[in-house]
């Protein structure tokens, strides 16, 4: 058993663990694929020779259709001198053919992991295994469009196959925080032919986070452990992060950048976005390019230079968004503490958080070591200690994050409430209702919470909130009716009232210290209450306009006058008021209400257009087909298109419309000139 040894520096503790845990001798029975050892055409030879001059080449290779074109997403962000938009596109181009014997690679990897070839998951490695195996296309210029802008030459690409280009592009016109650029390719080529691009303002908040071990179990310490995860097994995230990146993502909006800076070479980047898309919240991955060449350059550059790479890579990340106040994420397994505490020293005040999983649930020689306080004390030197984090449950960095992202935002002691506590709501089971607002700004937000809507005997404790010897607590009054929210200690009732209370804490308004939009909450507030007043209160008028407590056959007569005015007074006034919110200057970019940012204000609008579109649907239909509300509809549609809405609606959380505040009744679906 190998002596445990105390911390020296990054580089030696790098050596150390590859020599204890024969990395050298597992890199040398991985034999050396790589294409470029295969025999070459004189075409290949000559564009592998211009490649050497990249951007100069003056005779780049066009893309065939048996070319593979990877286009990897990124950030763009707003030039400090020009104040343009432009952003750094990566492309990568090879063969859809391998010069070498792809059965040997797989051979070799199984192997090493101990997988006899009868075995079911062989197929998995050979399919992973491929990007390591195409031929590379040296020297290759990639075209390509990005939506309302003009057509891209990205490359030509260098000995590697990859290209890295700054373009200027246009100001997003429609405000879209993520914008396609498609690859046009000849007919029969394949690969990531679709990139987003996330366009970044300059100020706020972001994210750097590791991905090897920190978000993804890799076990970088054990080579044979890099191999199984990276070939064989189903990727895993580490426990607890994709709940404490969700609450980040809550915190600091989604108009905050993320990147994923790891060790991993370019071939694993479609293995590393579909994990990403599966788990966190989109963001730019960037990865070393050095490791084209073979299978064993996977294990040499996620074992030695990780802290020189990321430091250069964090260096122009902060060359794109200086202003930005960023929460650096990683573990303890590779040198992500020495590069953190590298950047902050750097560049004073950029970095606001660091925190870092102490990797405890690996066998891994020298782990031990690693986590030690005295490695962590030297990384860190000249950094504050309540910046930087040491953690083993993700649970622990939620209330960190917060604190440091707005003080003021720590709920009152008084209260006891805090984002650890799953929100409650209580509301009657059978009908979305007012409750539905709720619902939405909770699933938006990916927050935890109940809801007795879809408990056993829910509608028990609605009629206990709500029953008449109930006076409340020391602290809250009793509520009149639901919706209502618990929350910790924390009990309170009315819509527009729970959502001004959630808006802030699910990052649904733009923070108080967001210079640009000051006193953003009362503004959205009003945004929500105008909808629910007009699309929300007023329908529910329509089948009840004389009183809620007699049936609706009892006020037919006076319902159906109630619902011809207000199709065709009442509802072309608020679907106009919010189409001229929406041209406004203060909506800002895209398709939201306010601040160029969704909002609870949107989902309160789309809900109440939902619901709107059920009742009567001739007039919204027509109202749709007839132009004038053009952007009120594309807000629709652009909430309807969110990731979690999108799963909530498809959903059986999402209950169906029955009796509630939306009703539909033929006899009131009156059309804008009366029941046609």
């Amino acid at each position: 058993m190998a002596t445990p040894y105390k911390y020296a520096s990054s580089l030696d503790m790098q050596h150390r663990t590859r020599k204890e845990r024969r990395f050298n001798e597992t890199e040398r029975d991985l034999a050396d694929f790589s294409p470029f050892t295969s025999a070459l055409s004189p075409t290949d030879k000559a564009y592998q020779l211009l490649s050497y001059l990249g951007k100069k080449n003056p005779f780049p290779r066009s893309i065939t259709g048996e070319d593979t074109v990877w286009l990897l997403d990124n950030t763009a962000y707003r030039n400090e001198q020009t104040g343009k938009w432009e952003a750094e596109f990566v492309s990568a181009v090879f063969s859809q053919h391998s010069s070498c014997a792809v059965i040997d690679a797989v051979s070799a990897v199984a192997g090493k992991i101990d997988l006899d070839e009868k075995d079911p998951n062989y197929p998995t490695i050979e399919e992973r295994i491929r990007p390591f195996l195409q031929d590379i296309k040296p020297g290759a210029q990639v075209k390509a469009r990005h939506q309302g802008g003009p057509s891209l030459k990205l490359g030509p690409g260098g000995r590697n196959g990859i290209s890295s280009d700054v373009k200027g592009l246009p100001k997003s016109g429609d405000g879209a925080l993520l914008i396609p650029t498609f690859a046009e390719v000849p007919k029969g080529a394949n690969g990531l032919l679709e990139m987003k691009t996330f366009y970044a303002k300059p100020e706020g908040w972001g994210v750097i986070s590791d991905i090897d071990d920190t978000i993804k179990i890799t076990q970088t310490s054990d080579p044979i452990g890099i191999l199984r995860t990276t070939f064989l097994d189903k990727p895993e995230p580490c426990p607890g992060m994709p709940e404490l990146y969700r609450f980040i993502q809550s915190l600091i909006q989604e108009t905050s950048p993320w990147f994923y800076l790891s060790a991993s070479p370019y071939n694993l980047y479609p293995f590393l976005r579909d994990f990403r898309q599966q788990h966190y919240p989109h963001g730019t991955i960037i990865l070393r390019d050095e490791s084209w060449m073979s299978l064993s350059g996977l294990l040499t550059t996620l074992t030695l230079g990780t802290e020189d790479y990321k430091v250069d890579r964090m260096k122009k990340i902060y060359s794109w968004l200086p202003k930005r106040k960023m929460i650096c994420i990683g573990d303890s397994t590779q040198s992500d503490p020495e590069a953190y505490g590298e950047i902050y020293r750097t560049f004073p005040g950029w970095v606001k958080v660091i925190l870092i999983r102490k990797v405890e649930d690996i066998a891994a020689i020298g782990i031990e070591a690693k986590n030690e306080p005295e490695r962590f004390e030297k990384a860190f030197r000249d950094v504050p200690r309540e910046v930087w984090h040491v953690f083993s449950d993700p649970a622990e960095c939620k209330k960190l994050v917060q604190d440091a992202y707005h003080p003021a935002m720590s709920a009152p002691k008084r209260q006891k409430s805090s984002k650890d506590v799953p929100y409650e709501l209580i509301y009657w089971p059978g009908i979305p209702g007012r409750g539905e607002h709720v619902r939405l700004a909770l699933e938006e937000a990916g927050a935890t919470y109940t809801d007795t809507a879809h408990i056993e005997n829910g509608i028990d404790q609605v009629t206990a909130q709500i029953d008449e010897n109930n006076v409340g607590d020391d602290l809250n009054p009793p509520p009149f009716a639901p919706p209502i929210l618990r929350h910790g200690d924390l009990l309170i009732s009315q819509t527009p009232n729970i959502l001004l209370y959630l808006g802030p804490r699910l990052g649904l308004v733009p923070s108080e210290d967001d210079e640009e939009h000051p006193d953003a909450l009362y503004k959205v507030n009003a945004l929500a209450l105008t909808a629910l007043d007009g699309l929300s209160n007023e329908v529910h008028d329509c089948h009840h306009p004389i009183a809620s407590g007699l049936y609706y056959e009892d006020q037919k007569e006076e319902a159906k006058r109630k619902s011809k005015d207000f199709v065709q007074t009442r509802l072309p006034k608020f679907l106009g008021y919010f189409e001229r919110v929406l041209q406004g200057k203060a909506s800002g970019e895209g398709p939201w209400l306010y601040g160029g940012q969704l909002t609870y204000a949107d989902l309160v609008l789309f809900q109440c257009i939902d619901g709107t579109k059920f009742a009567f649907r001739k007039a919204m239909a027509a109202a749709e087909r007839s132009g004038k509300y053009a952007h009120v509809f594309k807000l629709y549609d652009a909430v309807k298109e969110r990731p979690r809405i999108k799963e909530y609606l498809a959903s059986k959380r999402r209950q169906d419309y029955s009796m509630g505040i939306y009703r539909y009744y033929e006899e009131l679906d009156f059309g804008p000139g009366g029941r046609d």
